[in-house]
């Protein structure tokens, strides 16, 4: 059954990149807003993630208000799942890392879609892609990006880095952070993360033999980004990260009261309780 479900989804998957590549040339090129104030491509890319999400066998469970404008997207980065998630439910143009450009069948996508390339480890390419990201931000598109800097297994969220969210402070738009979590019972689903040697290749023959994998976005109050600096969002942005988790997962009272060892995922248990004390505001 798992051989079938394979290639019958592999199969689709196939002829759906194949429509994205032939059609998005065309659509940017033809530009023009829609009903709405999107953008035919971005039209085109909402359909088409909400199609691949049901190719790939998955289900988008969403909490929280989406964002009425444009907006910076952060979220905590665990596969590549997520960019297609997060693009079924608002367009956004993503700012990813360089080596997704040379990916087979995705990175021509990514490219087409507006996708805003970044070679990690380079302050200059950091500047510029704060930049371009500000361009995108003016002109009334939302830009999404994971600042991590690199995908995780789901139990921890790593420091973020703040250079990209110089594009917010710059152009004054909101910081919507947004907590992503793989659920499966209550512990983190082992198929979804794409960390460590995973290739591209072999996690997705992984994910299209699921038969579903279950993510949650949980959209935060958004920050108001106009006159403050960088670090201050990039801060605010992780606390309001990892408090999505801990409310999407079991609430806040379970979370401080129930032994970790009680979890599927003791490890996220402990780093969950460990940052929400770390980071609460003293009473009185």
């Amino acid at each position: 059954m798992r051989l079938v479900r394979v290639a019958v989804r592999g199969a689709a998957l196939a002829a759906h990149l194949l429509l994205a590549a032939a059609a998005l040339p065309y659509l940017r090129r033809a530009g023009g807003a829609l009903s709405g104030g999107m953008t035919l491509d971005e039209r085109f890319m909402l359909w088409w993630n909400r199609r691949a999400c049901r190719v790939l066998g998955l289900r988008v469970r969403r909490s929280g208000a989406l964002p009425l404008g444009p907006a910076l997207i952060v979220s905590n980065h665990v596969s590549w799942l997520e960019v297609i998630a997060l693009g079924s439910v608002l367009p956004a143009s993503f700012v990813a890392k360089s080596d997704v450009a040379s990916w087979p069948g995705i990175g021509a996508i990514a490219e087409g879609a507006g996708t805003l390339f970044l070679k990690r480890g380079s302050g200059r390419a950091a500047a510029r892609a704060a930049a371009d990201a500000a361009a995108r931000l003016g002109s009334g598109r939302s830009v999404a990006l994971f600042p991590e800097g690199t995908s995780t297994s789901g139990e921890a969220v790593l420091p973020f880095h703040a250079a990209l969210f110089e594009a917010a402070a710059r152009v004054g738009c909101p910081v919507q952070p947004v907590s992503v979590f793989y659920p499966r019972g209550w512990g983190c689903d082992p198929v979804a993360p794409f960390i460590g040697d995973d290739d591209f290749a072999s996690h997705l023959l992984r994910v299209l033999g699921e038969p579903e994998i279950i993510v949650q976005l949980g959209f935060r109050a958004p920050l108001e980004a106009h006159g403050r600096e960088r670090e201050e969002l990039r801060d605010d942005a992780r606390a309001a990260v990892v408090a999505g988790l801990a409310e999407d997962r079991r609430g806040l009272c379970l979370l401080l009261h129930e032994p970790a060892d009680a979890w599927e995922s003791p490890a996220l248990a402990g780093f969950l309780r460990d940052e929400y004390r770390r980071t609460a505001v003293p009473a009185g």
